[in-house]
């Protein structure tokens, strides 16, 4: 080929798209002599490799002196040739997938023999905006630093030397339907465990009810004590834990001294919602009938040393029924039966520990004379207390009055003579009161004159002694002188003039005649007068020393705050005050009393008391002397035997 053309596609050079004439074209011409290597001709034929047609030719011609001037153009044979009719020459077909677009360049094929294992191409693609990623570790979160998100710790915050804080748990939504059914199939697959109960017997929300009021209440009204020092709880609590028997009982005496019908039981309901008053009564029938269960049970060898062990729980047991009676307000003689095995125990078991010794004999005899007050005798039943009855030990320290100072003796002493009156006066013997009788009396009566309470300075029941030994004066006084039999029921035909002074400081008034003072002057009208208050209805031969005696004993009862731990012991003093309160104002101070008592303690004997005394008032009202008297023979005839304590 001796003319070459360069065509614009094929040199990859821009060539404006614009006809030009042949003659504008410079011309280079070359000598028949010179060689082809000092040519300037270029013959280009590589259409084929970048799949053009060559169809123009371009010429290059240099001057003598070798400076290139202006490339020729050589003619065409067709000079309508138009640059518009100029058309791409047809590709390499390529797949579809791997087509370039438009916009992309043309990648040159790299220098040098071809790689073995090829580069992957780079593929340009258009650059998309990544969000912030919320999956990184706590630390660079807080650092606000680009996390590799590396399991368990971040290697950024050890490159950094950061204590990498882990990564918060990732919590998946679920419905509530999907929760629910997790937490089903949770409850499904743990294991089932059973809770035994710390202390043997306390097992139920109600358990735990009456326990409390055990420690918290019951064991405080029961003694005088102070809680430092508190034998229901630092003796009869520590043996329940061990024997299930005695905390059946401390339980069933709890539930059963609880008052629903008080703000402090409606109290115990409302703070509770595990329980309900039926739940309460059943759990404390449930506790009475194992209680019994226990008591009722073989205790086995009688001189082995296990059996004294065992014994203490049983004491204790005893003890607590016996208190049951009295919570309960039984009025059937349940509490003579436990009176009678304690001393049917006591005489050849008696329990091992010294102090828990003293305890209960203390406890049990004060009972055992007070009994002395409501028994009616009977040959049917034997007698409880009796004249010569020594402790085996020094009862030390005391907590009641009358049983390590010896003043109970004289109460049993006094109930003989006045067993023997009663039985003269059933057999219409005159005189009632034999000589024998009042010597004895004339014995005690000095004995208690010479009887003193020691105990220390500021306690309560330095006092409560000298009520005690006033009431046993009182007692002895109203049992040696007995209605006679011959004297009719006295017939008030002046009120006025048998009304006696109710102390000897107080001067006495005619019902009719108003003292000096309250008498209306001339000047003014008189007033209509009020009714009279009810006559003062005495019994014959009526002594005034009587009326003195009960005075003074109500007026210590009237010194003693309703809070006091001594309200534990002034039940029995109201019952035989009470028994020789003929006046209404004294009555009435009697009631008073009696309803401090019964607040404090909550024991409803007290309840069976206030009926005997009601009874004994009406009695006194009709003149019906000789059954005043024998107030015993009154709260038999009402079907009325408990314990006044």
């Amino acid at each position: 080929m001796e003319r070459g053309q360069l065509s614009p596609i094929s040199t990859e050079i821009e060539i404006s798209a614009v006809a030009v004439s042949a003659s504008a074209v410079p011309t280079m011409v070359h000598s028949a002599t010179s060689s082809s290597a000092d040519s300037w001709s270029t013959s280009y034929s590589e259409s084929a490799e970048a799949g053009e047609d060559v169809e123009h030719d371009v010429l290059w011609q240099r001057d003598s002196d070798d400076v290139l001037t202006i490339p020729k153009l050589e003619p065409l044979e067709d000079d309508d040739f138009d640059m518009g009719d100029l058309k791409e020459a047809p590709r390499t077909p390529v797949p579809e997938s791997k087509a370039a677009t438009p916009s992309q360049m043309k990648i040159k094929r790299p220098r040098g023999r071809p790689r073995k294992h090829p580069l992957t191409p780079q593929v340009t693609s258009n650059k998309v905006a990544k969000g912030r990623s919320k999956t990184g570790c706590i630390t660079c979160r807080k650092r606000k630093k680009k996390c590799d998100e590396a399991k368990p710790r971040c290697l950024n915050c050890e490159k950094n030397a950061v204590v990498c804080e882990g990564y918060h748990e990732k919590t998946i939504w679920k419905s509530g339907r999907e929760k629910a059914e997790e937490e089903r199939q949770k409850r499904h697959s743990l294991p089932h465990i059973t809770l035994q109960p710390i202390f043997q017997g306390v097992e139920t929300p109600e358990d735990m009810v009456f326990l409390n009021h055990y420690i918290s209440h019951l064991s405080g009204v029961l003694t005088v004590e102070g809680q430092h020092k508190n034998a229901f709880k630092d003796m009869l609590l520590h043996m329940a834990v061990e024997h299930r028997g005695l905390m059946h009982s401390i339980l069933s005496l709890a539930s059963r001294h609880i008052d629903y019908d008080t703000p402090y039981g409606i109290k115990i309901l409302t703070s509770n919602p595990k329980i309900s008053l039926t739940s309460l009564l059943n759990r404390s029938q449930f506790h009475h009938n194992a209680a019994m269960e226990k008591l009722c049970e073989p205790v086995g060898s009688e001189n082995g040393p296990k059996n004294n062990t065992n014994l203490s729980p049983r004491y204790g047991q005893m003890l607590c029924l016996l208190l049951q009676t009295l919570a309960e307000g039984n009025a059937n003689g349940e509490h003579r039966l436990h009176l009678q095995a304690y001393k049917n125990l006591i005489q050849e078991n008696p329990p091992p520990d010294k102090a828990f010794l003293i305890f209960i004999t203390e406890f049990f005899q004060f009972r055992v004379f007070a009994d002395e007050l409501i028994r009616y005798p009977d040959m049917q039943t034997p007698r409880l207390a009796t004249h010569d009855w020594e402790p085996w030990l020094a009862i030390r320290p005391a907590r009641l009055i009358g049983i390590a100072d010896g003043l109970f003796h004289y109460l049993a002493q006094i109930t003989t003579i006045r067993n023997t009156i009663r039985a003269n006066m059933s057999a219409g013997v005159d005189p009632v009161v034999d000589y024998t009788s009042l010597y004895r009396a004339a014995e005690i009566d000095s004995a208690i004159r010479e009887w003193t309470p020691h105990w220390p300075p500021g306690d309560s029941r330095d006092r409560v002694g000298l009520l005690y030994k006033q009431m046993m004066w009182v007692y002895l006084f109203r049992t040696i002188y007995p209605p006679s039999l011959s004297s009719p029921p006295l017939q008030l035909s002046n009120p006025s003039a048998n009304i006696l002074p109710l102390s000897p400081t107080s001067q006495p008034h005619s019902a009719r005649t108003p003292p000096s003072s309250e008498r209306p002057t001339s000047s003014h009208t008189t007033p209509p007068r009020a009714e009279s208050p009810p006559p003062i209805r005495y019994p014959p031969h009526h002594d005034n020393r009587i009326t003195i005696a009960v005075d003074e004993s109500l007026a210590i009862l009237d010194s003693f705050k309703p809070s006091d731990p001594v309200q534990t012991l002034l039940l029995i003093p109201c019952l035989v005050i009470g028994c020789a309160s003929f006046a209404p104002a004294q009555r009435q101070r009697v009631r008073i009393s009696l309803r401090t008592v019964r607040g404090y303690t909550g024991l409803r004997s007290c309840d069976r008391v206030g009926e005997v005394l009601e009874e004994v008032w009406r009695l006194m009202d009709r003149g019906d002397w000789a059954r005043v008297w024998d107030w015993q023979g009154v709260a038999r005839s009402m079907n009325l035997d408990f314990s006044c304590t």
